[in-house]
């Protein structure tokens, strides 16, 4: 009855001893150098002036009976049931302010636009962020609400109202003469469906019931905070990863796209959240 405890044992032992190699990797003592050295670093937000808005449901221009093509994007803008009512300076107002604090939450210092003067008297260990255009689609999103039921399958089709959020971001180390590529994330915001199958014993059918929360103006504005606050957390990665990249002798280097979890302090890797580099 030792045996199987001994070799369990040394099991154990012999993963605490790989994963303490591990986190004692030259890759991961670099992602914390770079982490705890944030604080040195000094970061230039720009921000874009306007914000390109396009409605996309053309469906309307048939109900408006519209024959001038020519003007049919102004046409659809006027028409959207949230661009045309949104506050731009509201919107960009709290998407920069959701990306400045959540950056700085990383120990960046960060520096607006109205700060150029103070920033370039900076000599080194400096980025500069711009945030190059942003641009809001409203569409309908299709969203399918599904079930098998005894080997039979059950589906509802829900139009959404929907509104993409693009960003492109130019993210560079002013230290470096590397030119850097132009970065993209898009995310989007829909009605909220809430919908049930339920089956009627009495008369051997299903039936579907379900609610709609509708996506208001106001919610659009809430939305801009949290993309602001998660794409700081995108551009961290970025520059984390970049700094592996430079610094790690190829071959060495492991696959994996590293995110840093700075509330838990820990490293993990990224799966779709991350930014899109563009090609020329």
């Amino acid at each position: 009855m030792k045996k199987p405890n001994s070799y369990v044992f040394k099991l154990v032992l012999i993963s605490f001893i790989i994963s303490g190699i591990a986190s004692c990797s030259p890759e991961k003592k670099l992602a914390i150098d770079f982490t705890g050295n944030a604080k040195n670093n000094s970061i230039l937000l720009l921000a874009p002036d306007y914000i390109y808005k396009t409605n996309l449901k053309t469906y309307l221009l048939d109900s408006l009976d519209i024959e001038d093509t020519e003007n049919t994007d102004s046409v659809l803008l006027a028409h959207s049931r949230y661009l045309n009512e949104l506050n731009d300076s509201l919107f960009l107002a709290n998407y920069i302010m959701g990306y400045a604090k959540s950056l700085s939450r990383f120990g960046f210092r960060m520096y607006h636009q109205n700060q150029m003067e103070e920033f370039m008297t900076i000599d080194s260990n400096s980025y500069q962020v711009n945030i190059a255009q942003i641009e809001l689609e409203e569409t309908l999103y299709t969203y399918r609400d599904e079930m098998d039921f005894f080997d039979n399958y059950y589906y509802h089709d829900h139009n959404l109202n929907a509104v993409y959020v693009n960003s492109w971001f130019e993210i560079d180390d002013l230290d470096s003469d590397i030119k850097q590529p132009v970065y993209f994330t898009t995310d989007l915001i829909t009605d909220m469906a809430d919908g049930t199958f339920d089956y009627d014993i009495f008369s051997n059918k299903i039936r579907y019931m379900y609610n709609i929360d509708s996506l208001e103006l106001n919610t659009l504005y809430e939305f801009a905070y949290r993309l602001g606050s998660e794409y700081a957390k995108y551009t961290f990665d970025l520059l984390l990863n970049q700094e592996l990249d430079r610094k790690i002798e190829s071959g060495m280097r492991s696959e994996k796209y590293w995110r840093f979890d700075p509330d838990q302090r820990t490293f993990y890797p990224a799966s779709d959240d991350r930014f899109i580099p563009l090609e020329d």
